[in-house]
């Protein structure tokens, strides 16, 4: 039993718990960016759409700055929106704000579980933090093959290889919204709507040594639906050059004397020594070295920049002998770039 004497302390404990008070209780008030909902769940949908997505956020007590926005993958395109009108990154929100920042989904190339997001950086209370999208697609096109891989080719003739696109119901390949030179199609726009298109993709002849990936990316007639085709293959011809199309220079000293190299060579027949021809490189001198004799060379380049930027070429006249064939001359050209940065300029 408490004493009575005590009653007056105990209540003092007693009361705030009672009455669900105390300062103990008393939750500080959010500040800065808050986001209304920062996970959307789309549930299942349709692989190939593009989905519109819109997370509204408020800005409370103390300003913010949202400096960037990072997606976790390119199907994701975000921009900042407050009153209707479009902001740039790094622009002041003060209290009060009220916006949004609206994420375009291209599912398009993605199949079954697909959970992603948008990575906000940034200064103030609130940042950074991370939007969420989380989604169940199912394609709307089933593509066979649903990847192209040329394999490795010589890159002498023209490969081509068939793909069949299903649709749910008929539909017309309408365009190619992106493409990966130097990759080809045929078959666009379709002629007629049909339940299955057929496209076939094509690798025209192409000097470019060493591994290739790249994406087509193709509309429909179907609203708001694309399909996505990885491409891949490998250049291995009998002639080879490294690098095989542009000597970058990067960024060079106006006055100063700057070197590169080519390398070349032949995987089987006898390649000679090339001959060298330099275009619009004036200041520019070179010498070939033999590497392998009839197998591969070396051209050492050098150059002394003036105050224009390098904008050139090197011709390689090659002569070259297949097995069991006559020696022939094969040319390789290669653009030669680079900026200067003038002496003024430091």
């Amino acid at each position: 039993m408490f004493k009575q004497s005590q009653l007056p302390l105990l209540l003092t404990f007693i009361l705030p718990l009672l009455l669900g008070g105390g300062a103990c209780s008393r939750q500080p008030a959010v500040v800065g960016l808050v986001f209304d909902q920062p996970l959307v769940d789309l549930g299942e949908r349709w692989a190939g759409e593009t989905i519109p997505l819109e997370f509204p956020f408020s800005v409370r007590q103390q300003g913010v700055r949202i400096e960037q926005a990072l997606p976790e993958c390119g199907c994701l395109a975000p921009t900042l929106w407050v009153d209707g009108q479009k902001l740039p990154w790094g622009q002041e929100l003060v209290p009060g704000t009220k916006g949004k920042l609206v994420v375009e989904f291209h599912t398009a190339g993605f199949q079954g579980r697909k959970f992603t997001g948008v990575d906000l950086q940034g200064v103030g209370p609130g940042l950074p933090t991370k939007l969420e999208v989380h989604s169940w697609l199912r394609p709307w096109f089933e593509l066979r093959p649903r990847f192209v891989d040329f394999g490795i080719v010589r890159g002498e003739k023209e490969r081509v290889v068939e793909v069949e696109v299903k649709g749910q119901k008929p539909f017309r390949v309408t365009a190619i919204l992106g493409q990966a030179p130097p990759i080809e199609v045929r078959g666009i726009p379709s002629t007629k709507a049909r339940l299955v298109q057929k496209l076939q993709i094509v690798l025209p002849p192409t000097q470019a040594e060493g591994n290739h990936f790249g994406v087509l990316n193709f509309g429909s007639d179907q609203e708001g639906f694309a399909f996505t085709l990885p491409v891949n293959y490998k250049v291995a011809g009998n002639l080879w050059t490294i690098p095989d199309q542009k000597l970058l220079l990067g960024e060079l000293q106006e006055g100063v004397k700057f070197f590169a190299q080519v390398e070349l060579g032949a995987r089987s027949g006898v390649l000679k020594a090339p001959e060298v021809v330099l275009k619009q490189l004036p200041e520019a001198s070179y010498r070939v070295e033999t590497v392998v004799e009839g197998a591969r060379y070396r051209v050492q380049l050098s150059l002394t920049p003036g105050p224009d930027h390098v904008v050139g070429e090197i011709l390689l006249r090659l002569p070259y002998q297949a097995e069991g064939e006559t020696e022939k001359i094969v040319e390789r050209r290669l653009r030669v770039l680079g900026a200067v940065r003038r002496q003024n300029d430091d």
